[in-house]
């Protein structure tokens, strides 16, 4: 049962942590790329930034999209990287997630009865206003990477109003291996940066290409031996696709919200006429 938009949050971040299999990621089965981390790792991450989306909700509630409440937000998000942090002994599990799932749980808390297209605009101009707190940071991957080799990241991302989320909302996802296709395609798509840190940008392309050979095929996924193809190469070169997964997460997030909305009406609007900044205990009943 979930009781909140914040743990609809978490169970989506736990979803793609557990969705099995993912080519140079983390899942139930494999730590793809990465030395310093587990599912396990991942899924005690999510836990931790419970307290973080509904923050979010409550600040957001009854809030108009302006520079005060983006500040809020940063702030907000900042606190939750110190958690993250904390929790996994200083590993960076979901630092991008922080940023694009803090995002539209704010969006969808203003305007909760919004369509999914309104909620990821409403998002993007939120990240396009200032953090007046913020202290001018190290550059991130994204903007390195933005810089040197004319790339967005999850910032631009986000600005644009998840132009690599919209259309994939409107694809299938009734099973695994509609789900996989749509991870195939975010890989295939996005230009991620944390490929190119770890790597350069000819290893994306070559990485974008493999995948959207496998999405071009019209047989299934799993039965795909270039699916098999594509993890050995995220392993050999030692590459993970971390700002797909985020999106991914956050396709799950806006599917079960609206699933949640239509299937579950009156509990919907029951929860959201207990959003206020000073209801602290709203919940959602299924």
């Amino acid at each position: 049962m979930m009781n909140s938009i914040a743990e609809l949050a978490v169970a989506a971040l736990k979803w793609e942590a557990n969705f099995t299999p993912k080519p140079g990621l983390v899942d139930a089965v494999s730590n793809g790329a990465h030395q310093d981390m587990d599912v396990t790792l991942f899924r005690r991450s999510a836990t931790s930034l419970s307290s973080y989306f509904e923050s979010i909700v409550q600040v957001s509630s009854g809030a108009t999209i302006d520079r005060s409440l983006r500040t809020k937000i940063g702030a907000l998000g900042r606190q939750a990287e110190a958690t993250m942090y904390q929790t996994t002994n200083g590993v960076n599990t979901h630092k991008g997630a922080i940023w694009t799932l803090g995002l539209l749980v704010s969006s969808l808390a203003i305007t909760p009865d919004a369509a999914l297209a309104d909620i990821l605009t409403g998002a993007a101009a939120l990240a396009s206003l200032p953090d007046e707190k913020l202290v001018a940071p190290k550059k991130s991957y994204g903007e390195q990477a933005q810089q040197k080799y004319g790339l967005g990241g999850a910032k631009a991302e986000a600005q644009q109003a998840f132009p690599h989320i919209a259309p994939l909302l409107q694809w299938p996802l009734n099973s695994q291996d509609d789900w996989l296709r749509v991870l195939l395609q975010l890989y295939a798509t996005v230009d991620d940066t944390n490929i190119v840190h770890r790597a350069d940008l000819a290893t994306l392309r070559n990485f974008q290409k493999q995948a959207q050979q496998i999405v071009a095929d019209e047989q299934p996924v799993l039965a795909n031996s270039r699916l098999r193809e594509l993890d050995r190469f995220t392993l050999k070169m030692n590459i993970s696709p971390g700002g797909s997964a985020d999106l991914f997460a956050a396709i799950r997030f806006l599917t079960w919200i609206n699933i949640y909305r239509e299937e579950h009406e009156s509990s919907w609007k029951n929860y959201i006429s207990h959003l206020k900044p000073q209801n602290l205990s709203a919940t959602l009943s299924m």
